[in-house]
């Protein structure tokens, strides 16, 4: 840690970001559509990059990592599985009309999307408790992974509450000024890095153990399961089908996510980002998952949750000072990319549709509530990031079961003329509060029939929406009419 060029890298690093976030804040508009949505401008590589950037979260090179060296190469297509295909997919279905909606009509969030959808300012305000309940534990989260992986690269000379603060800190420094450009010049920039590092670091560590053939014969002599294709009982088929499914569609209910769509210059950008997703999506988690299997064999023994430590100990233990500067900007490049938009949409949500409830919120008024916001969100973030609570992993996975269970009524609002707002208020709540029930222990963990709670919630938002649109009044023609009608002369 004492290397003159690896300080110096990590220097330049924050250097950089502190100065995208003046430069943005310079040609940032005081209005609320330029600061939460950068104007509606985001050209492709903005867009990709925004979106693929605030989707890789500390997960995909430390959880991740840390579940191939228990289970082998199968981590891979336990993570990537569908996602690689459904996810950007997802991106187009439910975007691009998303999109076409918010051009016309000035929607800027969720809650207001689906909330104009169905002329209903009670599902807009459901969609913004749910939203805003699920995404606070997912930033936690990534805060407690970037720290983690913080103080173990650093050998402990970086306490872990120091680590959280200047994770924190460096992520308010250009999201406060600049907003939502702030955070995509930062995400293009960040993007870059840990794919372009995380390759390099891989080859690194490949080289300090010997090469890649000399790795896999040390596999196959010491832990020849890492290569067999049997499933490990942790990735079943029924959990491996599970977890897939969640993993795939769940990332376009992310306010993060949605919002950034919604940015988008042209609907031609959604279309290049579902080229592009896949390949990014498949390079990154062949990384993290080459360097957990290649640490089963260079670092044995970790056991539980101590493997999750891989990544940073493999940088730590064989790679030069230099190097090691740079696996640590790798992933706190990661970590905050992800970071700076959770705080941003969790802000947006509260100033848009959350705080018009209580009084009137000008176009001035509401960036400087977002700011404000943003420091507050962080400070609660960066608290419940000390306390470390043992569950917060179990609530990470139920807030990303939450998500999931949301999306039929996206996609019922967006294809089905004859959803009403009363299947959408059922299929959203009661879904919600099974998942509680399931996690909670309440039910048995038979009645998901060996399937992770969120695939019976899925199904049963399904049928409730359908069910209770039925027997629920039509929606008015007026109604339909403005959704629909746009639609038909889009697509005519």
């Amino acid at each position: 840690m004492n290397s003159v060029i690896g300080i110096g890298i990590l220097i330049s690093y924050v250097v950089i970001l502190i100065a995208i976030g003046a430069y943005g804040a310079r040609i940032t508009l005081k209005t609320r559509e330029d600061y939460f949505l950068a104007g509606r401008g985001l050209g492709s590589i903005a867009i990709f990059m925004a979106l693929f950037a605030s989707n890789i979260t500390a997960f995909t090179i430390i959880g991740h990592a840390g579940l191939a060296y228990q289970v082998g190469y199968g981590a891979y297509g336990y993570v990537i599985g569908w996602s690689i295909f459904i996810t950007p997919f997802t991106y187009y279905l439910v975007g691009y009309r998303s999109w076409l909606l918010g051009k016309r009509y000035g929607y800027a969030t969720q809650p207001q999307v689906f909330g104009g959808i169905f002329n209903s300012r009670l599902i807009g305000l459901v969609f913004t408790v749910l939203l805003l309940y699920y995404t606070l534990p997912y930033l936690v989260v990534s805060i407690i992974g970037g720290s983690l992986a913080f103080t173990t690269i650093s050998e402990g000379a970086v306490p872990y509450w120091l680590a959280s603060m200047v994770i924190i800190g460096i992520s308010l420094v250009y999201t406060i000024p600049a907003g939502m450009r702030g955070t995509v010049w930062t995400d293009i920039f960040q993007g870059t890095i840990f794919l372009v590092v995380a390759m390099l670091l891989l080859f690194a560590v490949a080289r300090s153990l010997g090469g890649f053939s000399e790795i896999t014969g040390r596999i196959i002599e010491s832990n020849p399961a890492m290569l067999q294709r049997n499933l490990s009982p942790a990735i079943a088929p029924v959990n491996w089908f599970s977890f897939t499914f969640t993993n795939s569609i769940a990332v376009i209910v992310f306010p993060q996510m949605y919002t950034r769509i919604l940015a988008a210059r042209s609907s031609r950008n959604l279309k290049r980002v579902s080229l592009y997703y896949p390949l990014a999506l498949a390079g990154i988690f062949g990384v993290s998952t080459l360097l957990g299997v290649w640490g089963s064999v260079a670092v044995p023994g970790l056991v539980g949750k101590d493997a999750d430590y891989i990544v940073p100990m493999l940088i730590q233990q064989y790679l030069t000072p230099a190097w090691t500067i740079l696996g640590l900007v790798v992933i706190l490049a990661i970590v905050k990319s992800s970071i700076d938009s959770q705080l941003l949409s969790v802000s947006h949500i509260v100033i848009d549709d959350l705080l018009p409830w209580f009084r009137r919120v000008s176009t001035g008024q509401a960036v400087i509530w977002g700011r404000m916001l943003l420091v507050v969100f962080a400070a609660i973030a960066y608290y419940v990031a000390l306390v470390r609570p043992a569950a917060i992993l179990n609530i990470a996975a139920f807030a990303f079961s939450g998500f999931s269970v949301m999306l039929p009524v996206m996609i019922g609002a967006l294809y089905w003329p004859r959803a009403t707002r009363q299947g959408a208020f059922a299929a959203l709540i009661i879904p919600a509060v099974m998942l509680h029930l399931w996690y909670l222990g309440v039910l048995p963990a038979s009645t998901t029939f060996g399937f992770m709670p969120v695939f019976p919630a899925f199904m049963l938002a399904i049928v409730i929406l359908i069910v209770v649109s039925y027997l629920t009044p039509a929606p008015s023609p007026e109604q339909k009419e403005k959704t629909f009608g746009l639609f038909e002369k889009v697509f005519k």
